[in-house]
């Protein structure tokens, strides 16, 4: 880790206004990540933690206070300029997979790519077929969606997060549409790019998924009511109850 946290948010609020109805989303978040940390945010649902990780991943943008990538402030850029840093900075993997249905899981990873100037055909490939072996999914390459189980898909998705060599993964409920065997094999692999060096932000309500994680940030209506680390203990208790099947799991 460098002493330059990969985020910092300062005071950070989120307001939806409906008529002369202010709803806050987000309440002066005040936020550190370092580079190559693990960190989970957990809460119920609507306590604005998906809010918070569209904020961090340059979807949507505060109402007010300050945020920092990498040193630098991004809070007042533009639509385009947020795209261009999400598409090289930011990898993202969804509940809901965001596969496109009509391209093979080959051009699902590409397409990312192709928005890239500093990149030629070749280097595409070269990128596209090792996320592949990354996710053990090189074998599926001309699959469509379709035809993949759940896991299978999400497997794709994250090499679709990883392809451009992102500063940092954001998954929001990476688990949420699995079985409990392939939501254990993708939290392995979300460990091991962090093992990696990878900096990961995992957005869940289970509680034994947010505990993988080396620290554990709880919100509560729009506010961070607890920020801590993880003890070896806790985790190793969370991975204790995971059955030994689950850590064999093909998918």
């Amino acid at each position: 880790m460098t002493n330059q946290p990969i985020i910092e948010l300062k005071n950070v609020s989120k307001v939806y206004s409906i008529n002369t109805l202010e709803t806050y989303a987000l309440q002066n978040i005040n936020l550190k990540i370092e580079q190559g940390e693990f960190v989970s945010i957990a809460g119920a649902s609507g306590c604005g933690k998906s809010t918070l990780l569209s904020i961090l991943g340059l979807l949507d943008v505060a109402t007010s206070g300050q945020y920092m990538l990498s040193g630098h402030d991004v809070s007042g850029l533009g639509r385009d300029e947020r795209a261009r840093l999400r598409n090289k900075e930011i990898g993202f993997v969804f509940q809901s997979f965001n596969l496109i249905s009509d391209l093979t899981v080959y051009e699902n990873i590409e397409l990312p790519l192709t928005y890239r100037t500093d990149l030629n055909r070749n280097d595409i490939a070269d990128i596209v077929n090792d996320s592949l072996e990354i996710v053990d999914m090189a074998s599926r390459k001309n699959h469509f969606p379709s035809q993949l189980s759940g896991g299978q898909q999400q497997r794709v998705a994250v090499a679709r997060a990883i392809c451009g060599g992102p500063s940092m993964i954001l998954a929001d409920e990476p688990c949420g549409n699995l079985d409990s065997k392939n939501a254990e094999a993708v939290m392995q692999l979300l460990e091991r790019l962090h093992q990696g060096g990878t900096t990961v932000l995992i957005v869940t309500h289970d509680p034994k998924s947010a505990l993988r994680a080396q620290r554990y940030v709880e919100l509560f209506d729009g506010q961070i009511v607890s920020d801590d680390y993880v003890s070896r203990q806790d985790r190793q208790q969370v991975l204790t109850t995971v059955l030994p099947e689950l850590h064999s799991a093909d998918i």
